[in-house]
């Protein structure tokens, strides 16, 4: 099975995917930053592709546009899910949240109610 689109963060990490996709004639969109190589890519969205915040808001505007052109989601409605759904969490942060809830829990058992 082939893919009919490749999107890719940055061109310049991806640039094997990027040429592959160029000798099967499969379209390429990029997020570019200024200094991105853009050969082979065939629409190039502008934004800041180095940070995960910037990532992850690209790509929540990217399906917002998507459901749009649908016809899923009107111009007028406001689009109910968060922008931080978007975002890449290391496993190491992800322990470091679930240790704090538990310690918050912890402490909340510990404490008496009056």
């Amino acid at each position: 099975m082939e893919p009919r689109m490749i999107i890719c963060n940055d061109s310049r990490e991806d640039k094997q995917a990027v040429l592959e996709s160029a000798y099967a004639n499969i379209p390429v969109v990029a997020f570019a930053d200024t200094d991105s190589p853009l050969k082979y890519v065939d629409v190039a969205v502008p934004g800041n592709n180095k940070g995960i915040q910037s990532i992850g808001l690209l790509y929540w505007l990217l399906a917002r546009e998507v459901l749009r052109i649908r016809g899923e989601l009107s111009r007028t409605e406001e689009w109910d899910v968060m922008p931080d759904m978007f975002f890449a969490i290391d496993a190491a942060e992800i322990e470091k949240i679930e240790a704090a809830r538990e310690q918050e829990a912890k402490a909340e058992a510990e404490v008496p109610v009056a």
